[in-house]
């Protein structure tokens, strides 16, 4: 990290402020051959969804390269450096062969592997088809998302398949949301459970519910996937234990919004399950499934956002809205959300600027995990979540649990009540002790065994 900005402790000290601010190089940076760049090439990335390949190639930049991606007559999927290998013509302008895909230039026709299959303007006897390859990366399409292997290939791990639609009727809607900043300002929001508070909550107006305008006790720990936050809000007679999940080095599964009014154990449906991918430097997008489970909501209980949408009210939070630059500047001042928070920052925020507090520990953490993948990909080792152990899919471990645990009378032990709940629960979904046939479904069993543990 390089230096932070000296902080002047008096008022209208603006002249005073350092004007030669820093980024974070060795965590922004994303190109070939970065420290960073190396860590998220040794990962499966999605970098767009399988319906919107066409009878033309489209034109990609992944990760700061210039990419060309297709689906070949045969319905194989094909990832191509975008510079035809011949004279560099761009082969977003090729044509798609019944296998793979002839450069608009010349006719030389590449395989979804890169191999050169003709060269038609050639002698019959050349090698220079046997000598070449049009540099190409592999591909898998798991639920509608195309992903794409970027590391060195004989490096190339097994494709992660994640527990996130674990129920046979778990769906979601499909989306892509690009935003004008590094990848890491997007990805931090998600370890930073204190702004529901306020940017969603207590300064314009519920975006979400009103449960969340409660500052919650929080923790963060780490998973065999990555990390969590766990938050406990008090409301009422219940307590709200809500968990997000990071998932090395750059997904996220949000837990569904719920009102905590009705008591309910582990509810796995979880609202999104995405990756923020890198563009470049200073553009990146995200790509997942929202609205997971949604089917599977508990009977009788809809949320502030659903109800507030079907009146035809404004709400960030609803679908797009607050996730994208889409609403006008002005509408976006007087109700701004996630999207403003983190693109206002810059292409590349100033992190010697920065004055991290108690609060930012999610953002701590999760930077040093990432400086510490950089590490050990840099010592030639592979990093944490690349390979996993276990059997089955891969878990996941956002969740909600309400249950009905009247408060202390003394406010420093009820604090400590709402820890050692939101500690209880998180033992139990990280052991796995829960299940995968109810969700959203209260366990009166189970929430007696939780408010036994604490007696």
């Amino acid at each position: 990290m390089q230096r932070r900005a000296k902080a002047f402790r008096r008022p209208y000290g603006a002249y005073h402020s350092d004007r030669d601010g820093h980024s974070d190089e060795e965590l922004c940076r994303v190109g070939h051959g970065t420290p960073c760049g190396e860590y998220l090439r040794r990962f499966w990335h999605p970098i767009c969804i399988e319906a919107e390949l066409g009878d033309v190639p489209r034109a990609i930049r992944i990760l700061g390269e210039d990419l060309v991606v297709f689906r070949d007559g045969g319905g194989r999927v094909g990832l191509l450096e975008r510079r035809c290998v011949h004279r560099g013509t761009s082969l977003e302008f090729g044509k798609i062969q019944e296998a793979g895909i002839r450069c608009c230039y010349h006719g030389w026709h590449f395989d979804v592997d890169g191999t050169i299959l003709d060269t038609p303007g050639e002698p019959p006897d050349s090698p220079i088809r046997h000598k070449l390859c049009q540099g190409a990366y592999p591909v898998e399409v798991w639920r509608g998302l195309v992903f794409a292997y970027m590391g060195p290939p004989e490096e190339c791990p097994p494709f992660p398949v994640f527990d996130a639609f674990e129920h046979s009727e778990a769906a979601g809607v499909l989306r892509v949301r690009h935003s004008p900043c590094n990848w890491l300002q997007v990805n931090e929001n998600e370890t930073d459970p204190i702004h529901l508070s306020f940017l969603h909550t207590r300064l314009f107006g519920v975006q979400f519910e009103p449960v969340y305008a409660e500052i919650p006790t929080m923790e963060w720990m780490e998973t065999p996937t990555g990390m969590i936050y766990v938050t406990v809000r008090r409301w009422g007679e219940y307590l709200y234990l809500r968990t997000n999940d990071m998932l090395l080095p750059n997904a996220v599964r949000i837990a569904g919004i719920n009102d905590a009014e009705g008591e309910t154990l582990f509810d796995r449906r979880g609202s999104t399950f995405s990756w923020v991918v890198p563009i470049d430097d200073t553009a990146c997008f995200s790509i997942g499934w929202s609205d997971i489970d949604k089917e599977l909501a508990i009977p009788g209980r809809t949320g502030y956002v659903d109800r507030r949408s079907e009146r035809g009210a404004y709400v960030v939070g609803a679908g797009d809205v607050g996730q994208t630059g889409d609403p006008t500047y002005e509408e976006r001042q007087r109700a701004p959300g996630d999207w403003d928070a983190w693109v206002s920052q810059g292409p590349m925020t100033l992190h010697s600027h920065e004055h991290l507090a108690s609060t930012d520990r999610g953002v701590t953490m999760y930077r040093k995990l990432v400086r510490r993948g950089i590490r050990v990909v840099a010592e030639g080792n592979a990093p944490k979540g690349v390979h996993f152990e276990g059997t089955g899919d891969r878990p996941t471990y956002c969740h909600n649990t309400v249950a009905r645990i009247p408060a202390l009378d003394d406010p420093e032990a009820d604090q400590r009540l709402r820890i050692a709940f939101g500690r209880e629960v998180t033992r139990r979904i990280l052991a796995g002790e829960y299940s995968k046939e109810e969700p959203g479904c209260a366990d009166p069993r189970g929430l007696e065994e939780i408010r036994g543990a604490l007696a």
